[in-house]
């Protein structure tokens, strides 16, 4: 018979043994897999991708909630310009990364839009020669971009502590080198305390002779105020007298003068009484292009918090505020203003000023971030919150007292209170005309908040003595209306017209609803937000001066 042959005339291929063309009737792919099965393949990874999406889709539409915090800071001294120590309070960075167009991981910590803030403290006063502002300028302006895009680079199964951890450290030598890169007229630099709330954990970076201290309760005691222990979180670095960092430094060409606190090292910059900082240029850069004597790594911990149950507050402090108060004193001083991070602050820089006011130029910077009872998200109130966030309509409830960190939405829409406020001339009030014949304030902002701490101590101890007087036979709301002692201190120090009220309607505000609290601020209305019964709010600024609130009803 004739060769097979092809449409162009020539010799055809002859078949290949055992194989069976698609045209021949067979089912097979080029792989040799039954075209059934790559079609059941197919949809399947089809599937797996429409569920991926969905989960993301999901992820991307939680609302987005801050962490359950209260977070203040007080700075008093410091220069007369620009100032030595700033301070960076984000109290949602997902809202942050969001405006930013930044994609964070959703995996890991990160799962379920777990909420989180930044808090950072930079210290120009922790630096290599004289204090400076540019550095603490610079980074307090940057540092959390730099944050967002190490986090932002996690692959998805890098989402742990360790490499949480890691995105930290990645954060200071990005930051370090930029400032080094493109600030050439910044001479000075800066230490640094921060923290990272991500969820259920804190993580802490400590640069320098800054500090940071966690409070736990102590054993016996509760979150109530009545006591705490001190658990110190950066002062293993950043000193030239510790012995890792002298053995660091000797390594890396320095000479080490004196012991202790005086130590100091010495390199061809000068001397130096810290070990690490973020800038210095002529410390980080020799003039042969050589790596120099000091360093921008931070000493990075974390910790799985029990919320408002054995951790109760964080504090950050500039370097005069560590040199003066140790870790147990500081947290001695602000344990006694429980949910009120303002008051706290002020009573440690106040002590610290107090303490060690050897310059007129030292800065006193104290940032606290109270833990609320809750978790990370918070209790009831944030479930409803959260809802309005994503537009659902709640279904009624009725009213009812909720102990819990944030009011709930629904049918709770006001409280009663009564409050003191005070002027200061830092802070102008709203006028009104029959007010303009009223004498100038002359007290400063400083002074009325030391007045109000000094009430607020005095109602916490009087609270005390009810409570031994008539033991837990009255709620904290009868308690309160008890004071006689509110009645005296709101006529001689209130300028608001309920002052003159007779009786228990001193200071009265009747029942307030939380719209007229957002016009008297936002800060009035979150400081009522999370009082109970009985409670006495943190100090408030609002348009018509100081306050101090609290919750009667």
């Amino acid at each position: 018979p004739a060769a097979p042959t092809r449409a162009d005339g020539g010799p055809r291929s002859p078949p290949v043994e055992g194989m069976v063309s698609q045209g021949v009737g067979g089912h097979e792919g080029y792989s040799g897999t039954p075209l059934w099965k790559i079609q059941q393949q197919n949809a399947a990874q089809r599937e797996a991708a429409l569920q991926e999406s969905l989960a993301y889709a999901a992820e991307r539409t939680k609302p987005i909630l801050p962490p359950n915090v209260l977070a203040e800071a007080v700075s008093m001294g410091g220069p007369s310009g620009k100032p030595f120590a700033r301070h960076v309070l984000v109290k949602c960075l997902r809202k942050v990364a969001q405006n930013s167009k930044v994609e964070l991981p959703t995996t890991g910590l990160f799962a379920n839009q777990a909420p989180m803030g930044l808090f950072a403290l930079f210290d120009g006063q922790s630096c290599a020669g004289e204090p400076g502002p540019a550095a603490a300028e610079y980074c307090a302006r940057n540092f959390h971009k730099k944050v967002l895009e190490n986090l932002a680079s996690l692959p998805p199964g890098c989402t742990s502590e360790t490499f949480v951890k890691a995105a930290l450290v990645k954060s200071f030598e990005d930051l370090d080198k930029d400032l080094l890169d493109t600030q050439p007229d910044v001479k000075d630099g800066c230490g640094a305390a921060v923290a990272l709330l991500l969820g259920e954990f804190l993580f802490t970076a400590v640069l320098g002779s800054c500090d940071a201290t966690l409070c736990e309760a102590g054993a016996g005691r509760s979150s109530n105020g009545t006591g705490g222990v001190a658990v110190p979180l950066g002062r293993s670095q950043g000193r030239c007298g510790l012995p890792d960092e002298r053995a660091r430094l000797i390594r890396a060409g320095g000479t080490i003068v004196g012991d202790g606190p005086a130590a100091r090292v010495v390199g061809p910059a000068g001397s130096s009484k810290v070990s690490r900082t973020l800038g210095d240029p002529a410390w980080k850069r020799n003039r042969d292009g050589s790596a120099g004597v000091l360093a921008c790594i931070p000493d990075i911990q974390s910790v799985k918090l029990s919320w408002a149950e054995q951790h109760l507050f964080l504090l950050l402090a500039t370097t005069p505020v560590a040199e003066s108060i140790g870790p147990q004193d500081m947290v001695s001083a602000a344990v006694g203003f429980a949910a009120q991070p303002r008051a706290a602050c002020g009573e440690i820089a106040s002590r610290a000023v107090a303490m060690k006011a050897t310059s007129p130029e030292q800065q006193f910077t104290v940032v606290e971030i109270w833990f609320l009872a809750g978790g990370p998200s918070g209790m009831d109130g944030r479930d409803d919150e959260a809802a309005e966030a994503a537009g659902k309509e709640q279904p009624k409830k009725k009213a009812k007292t909720v102990a819990s960190a944030v009011l709930p939405g629904g049918e709770v829409k006001s409280a009663r209170l009564r409050h003191i406020l005070v002027r200061c001339s830092d802070l102008p009030p709203r006028v009104a005309p029959e007010d303009k014949a009223r004498k100038p304030v002359e007290r400063t902002r400083l002074e009325a908040e030391a007045l109000l701490r000094k009430l607020l101590t005095e109602f916490r101890d009087e609270l005390n003595e009810l409570k031994k007087r008539f033991g837990k036979l009255k709620k904290p709301e009868e308690l309160a209306l008890k004071s006689d002692k509110f009645l005296r201190l709101c006529k001689e120090h209130s300028v608001c017209p309920t002052a003159q009220k007779g009786g228990g309607m001193c200071g009265d505000l009747g029942w307030v609803p939380r719209e007229a609290q957002r016009k008297l601020s936002r800060e009035f209305q979150d400081a009522v937000s999370v009082l109970k019964p009985g409670d006495w709010s943190d100090i408030v600024p609002s348009v018509d001066g100081l306050h101090i609130i609290q919750r009667i009803a």
